[in-house]
Order: C-alpha cells, then sequence, then structure tokens
C-alpha cells in the first residue's frame, strides 16, 4: 500500500471521529429516527450526508475496519463491501495499511 492510501484511510477516521461527535450531540437532543452523519469515504471534498439508525451506526462501530459510505464512494482496491442498504454502503478496509490505520485510529479504542 502506498502513501496516497494511507492518506485516504486518516482522512476517512478524521470523518469518524466527527460522526462519534454527532452521534453524541443528536442522542442527547433526544431519541431521533436517524442520525445524521457524514460520509466516511475519505475523498477530502465529500459532503454527502448520511442517515443511519443509531443501532446501525452501533453496529457499524464494532469493528473499526468498518465505515459508512455513499454508495458511489466504494473504493474496490482499499475495501469490501460488507452491507448495502438504500441510504448507505458499509465497508471494510482490506488487509494491509488501510486496515492498521482504520485500526490505530480507532476512537472506541
Amino acid at each position: 500500500m502506498d502513501e496516497r492510501e494511507a492518506r485516504a484511510a486518516r482522512n476517512e477516521s478524521i470523518s469518524r471521529e466527527i460522526n462519534e461527535g454527532l452521534e453524541d450531540a443528536q442522542a442527547s437532543a433526544g431519541a431521533p429516527t436517524f442520525l445524521r452523519l457524514v460520509c466516511e469515504c475519505g475523498q477530502q471534498q465529500c459532503d454527502h450526508l448520511l442517515a443511519l439508525t443509531l443501532h446501525e451506526y452501533e453496529e457499524l462501530r464494532e469493528d473499526p475496519r468498518r465505515f459508512a459510505v455513499a454508495r458511489d464512494h466504494v473504493r474496490p482496491e482499499v475495501e469490501l463491501v460488507v452491507r448495502e442498504t438504500e441510504r448507505f454502503t458499509v465497508v471494510e478496509k482490506r488487509e494491509g495499511t488501510p486496515a492498521v490505520v482504520a485500526e490505530e485510529l480507532d476512537p472506541r479504542d
């Protein structure tokens, strides 16, 4: 894996940290039907918002290598599709640098 892939994995981890804060803020404001979260694709210019239930988000966070992205933001060279819904796609980082970076930067670890 090259530096570009490591940088993308770091960007995705930053989006995940932002979503952790959004989850806390939205959950403390009441019990929303859907959490509004940023796409965790790692593209610096991405401004997509995703809608996940709290249960979907917590299930996603059980594995630090998994991220929620917009359907057309999957990067097959570094991630596998684990689950698809009409609202978002769950991807898992492939073994190597992307997986290592995702695990090292997991805010829940």
